[in-house]
């Protein structure tokens, strides 16, 4: 039997190619098997990322703080959380990044506990601190009632707590009775007052009341401010401006009086100068040391 030797190469050849067919088949689907599993993978991961970061911005939402400070440092870490979740969505599948942003994610727990902490301990101090204040608004209104009893007695009021420094200040202040204010055409040569109800016919106004006793004040000159404005709310005879610490007074007149920690009559003439009074309500207010101790109207026709 006589082989030709080129048939016998041409098998060879053929089978060979065959066998590398296969072989490059079964890798090519094991590939795409393999590459089918790993994106479903991915797909998984990154599902699971996008479920933890929209659970911790959920648990953020849910967290109502009153300090300003804890309450910024939230929101910060909740804007880089929205910002990551925003990426997660826009990111190609590939273990790099999914690994990338889970190791994000446990920076992000862990800054998440510690604020979390951080309001727990700050809702158990406010407790404590309502405790406390409930107990000093009953302490305060305890001492109160003390304190108006010393005032009835007309004793010094006590220094035992600070909070009564500001009811002291209250009880130091005058206190004035019986305002009569009216329209003055004249003054006759005995003195006598001659009132008018006429606008037209009003010189000046006269300002009558009294000064009460107040056994907690020093003894001594005494200055009281009269203020005299019309129905716009204009001063009529304007004197000039005295402050008191943050605030200021324009004034018609300022009265200067003896006192002597007894009841005091005072009564003041205030000249309304060059300016033309009209018909309508005048409103007198009586001022000690930027305090209104008092107010009435007239009415001018």
């Amino acid at each position: 039997m006589i082989i030709n030797p080129q048939i016998f190469n041409n098998k060879i050849i053929i089978g060979s190619l065959a066998v590398a067919l296969i072989v490059i088949g079964a890798l090519g689907y094991t590939s795409y098997y393999n590459a089918k599993e790993s994106n479903a993978f991915l797909e998984q991961e990154k599902h699971l990322v996008q479920s933890e970061l929209s659970e911790m911005i959920s648990s953020y939402n849910a967290i109502d703080v009153s300090n300003e400070s804890i309450g910024k440092q939230l929101e910060q870490t909740k804007y880089k959380i929205i910002k990551i979740l925003d990426s997660v969505k826009q990111i190609d599948l590939n273990f790099s990044e999914i690994s990338k942003y889970k190791a994000q994610i446990k920076v992000l727990k862990k800054e998440n506990l510690l604020l979390l902490s951080m309001v727990d301990s700050l809702e158990s101090e406010n407790a404590e601190l309502k405790l406390v204040t409930d107990s000093i608004v009953a302490n305060l209104d305890e001492t109160k009632g003390v304190a108006n009893t010393l005032q009835t007695k007309n004793k010094t009021l006590s220094k035992r707590n600070i909070n009564l420094k500001e009811d002291l200040e209250i009880a130091k202040q005058f206190k004035i009775t019986n305002i009569v204010a009216e329209g003055v055409k004249r003054v006759s040569s005995s003195n006598k007052v001659i009132d008018t109800k006429r606008a037209s016919r009003t010189n000046q106004f006269q300002v009558c009341f009294t000064l009460l006793k107040n056994e907690l004040l020093a003894k001594g000159d005494k200055s009281l401010y009269i203020q005299v404005l019309d129905s716009k709310m204009n001063v009529i005879a304007d004197k000039g401006t005295v402050n008191f610490g943050n605030t200021s007074l324009i004034y018609s007149d300022v009265e200067t009086v003896a006192y002597n920690n007894k009841d005091l009559e005072v009564c003041a003439l205030i000249e309304k100068g060059s300016e033309t009074l009209v018909k309508g309500m005048y409103f007198i207010s009586i001022f000690h040391q930027g305090n209104k101790l008092g107010r009435t109207t007239i009415e001018l026709k």
